[in-house]
């Protein structure tokens, strides 16, 4: 009777905006699917959120928009794979959009760059494609961003211009 293989670990994984809806269920699936992997998680605030129970999960409070700080974290976690799902709310004011999704997410590439990261995977939006015209059927990155003054959502366009 074969048994079923162990699944690889992913090895160090940070789950940035970990706490937040996307992110934590990302948080969930990798510690059911590759449960030897170590996962971090960063966000805002850790305090509040509901933690996984596994002892392989561990917290970490930081603001990606704070580039030493985040340089500093990256250097003590040196994480293999980094996934971004952080993002503020899209209604917003325009400047907290640009502060978190373009300078935020530049610091986290910066600071991945530096501290070795192999994998950086980044969460979007699908309103960074989707236009009145189309129905998205296996959307992926060689669709067409909807930019400029075809795009009416200033949260979207950050997360075209990151």
């Amino acid at each position: 009777m074969a048994h079923a293989a162990t699944p690889p670990s992913l090895g160090r994984v940070l789950v940035v905006g970990g706490c937040g809806f996307l992110g934590s269920h990302i948080v969930r699936l990798v510690v059911q699917r590759s449960p030897q992997s170590a996962v971090a998680v960063l966000d805002l605030r850790t305090s509040g959120a509901v933690h996984h129970p596994s002892p392989n999960v561990s917290y970490h409070d930081g603001d990606i928009t704070d580039a030493a700080a985040m340089t500093a974290l990256l250097a003590r976690l040196r994480p293999d794979v980094v996934i971004h799902t952080a993002s503020p709310h899209f209604d917003l004011a325009p400047a907290v959009h640009d502060r978190v999704n373009v300078h935020g997410t530049r610091h986290l590439l910066a600071a991945a760059q530096q501290a070795g990261v192999r994998a950086f995977v980044y969460t979007s939006s699908a309103s960074v494609i989707l236009d009145p015209n189309h129905e998205l059927v296996n959307a992926d990155e060689r669709w067409p961003l909807v930019t400029g003054d075809a795009q009416p959502e200033y949260y979207t366009t950050t997360k075209v211009r990151t």
